[in-house]
């Protein structure tokens, strides 16, 4: 995939993907990494303790409407009933890969990689001594590489989606926060970082000539993670006046940003339940027909609704739940 490729690549949810395990894999490991430094200096902030904390806010988070959206699918859907299992213990990325085909809750196997994330990356983080992390970070970034490779064009399955097929995003993140946090050694990672940048995409210029073939599609993935963790350093150290009032602190965006795990959650199971009930509720309305009949008012309708029932779900569950995380520790 192009330069230009790769830029309209952005916009997709692939790009998307991409990022959220690259700024996962950042915030994760300097969570963790912080910890570590305290517990070095405290004697109560012992490793299961911490390990104990940062499951249980992560929990918190995550669990409540995940579980309220796979039960409530379950009821209506059979589908939701013969694999009721995979989807409640999180191995929603296992079911698309066994069966090599996409499944109406296809959309949480990215969550299903971050749990699995959750339950590793920490052990590796605590317990591994402080000289030998940056080898985590690498070889990490080597295996993500090499068994999306093999997933997808060795073994042949349309989804590279297990979590070793994503560890090369997160040790991306993971490595600045190690050198941001025990290195102290951001300039060094952030000059490399440009170089490597830069060569990335000459390459991947040339490697659009040969679209779809194994090396441009793994490659692009990888680019990806760079340009996003890129993208993290920009919005951390950037100070401009005009990107922090409009980007950075826009209402809007951050009000969506809020409410993003809810929007993530039920779009994709909601989409064709608000389409058919759509037809149902206007279709004997000649003046509203065209609210279903119209792809671009169908899909803006949609919109509006599932940012309704996200917003509704963020302030009667998520946000009375999410006030627990206080009364959460790490040690």
């Amino acid at each position: 995939m192009g330069f230009a490729g790769q830029l309209l690549n952005i916009f997709s949810g692939d790009f998307g993907v991409d990022l959220f395990f690259v700024l996962s894999g950042f915030l994760i490991t300097s969570i963790l990494l912080n910890e570590r430094k305290k517990s070095e200096h405290e004697p109560t902030r012992n490793k299961k303790k911490i390990f104990k904390g940062f499951f249980l806010r992560r929990m918190i988070r995550i669990f409540p409407i995940y579980y309220l959206t796979i039960i409530i699918f379950s009821i209506f859907s059979t589908y939701g009933r013969d694999n009721f299992g995979y989807y409640f213990f999180y191995l929603g990325n296992v079911l698309p890969y066994r069966t090599n085909q996409p499944n109406p809750l296809s959309h949480t196997w990215s969550l299903s990689v971050e749990e699995q994330f959750y339950l590793v990356w920490p052990w590796f983080i605590l317990l591994v001594k402080e000289k030998y992390l940056k080898y985590v970070f690498v070889v990490s970034l080597l295996l993500g590489i090499v068994s999306k490779y093999v997933v997808l064009f060795v073994l042949h399955h349309r989804f590279a989606c297990l979590t070793i097929n994503c560890l090369d995003a997160f040790a991306i993140g993971g490595l600045y926060a190690y050198m941001k946090l025990i290195k102290n050694e951001t300039a060094i990672f952030e000059k490399y970082l440009n170089t490597i940048l830069i060569i990335s995409l000459f390459f991947g210029v040339r490697l659009s000539h040969y679209l779809g073939h194994p090396i441009a599609v793994v490659y692009s993935h990888l680019l990806d993670s760079l340009i996003s963790i890129k993208l993290i350093i920009f919005v951390l150290k950037n100070k401009n006046v005009p990107v922090q009032k409009y980007i950075l602190e826009n209402k809007v965006l951050n009000y969506i940003g809020k409410i993003s795990y809810g929007l993530y959650l039920y779009h994709f199971v909601m989409k064709n339940l608000l389409d058919d009930s759509l037809k149902y509720i206007v279709g004997k309305i000649p003046a509203f027909t065209f609210l279903y009949t119209n792809p671009y008012a169908l899909f803006f309708t949609d919109v509006l609704i599932i940012i309704g029932i996200a917003s509704l779900s963020y302030y009667a569950i998520e946000e009375p739940i999410l006030r627990l995380k206080k009364k959460v520790g790490y040690s």
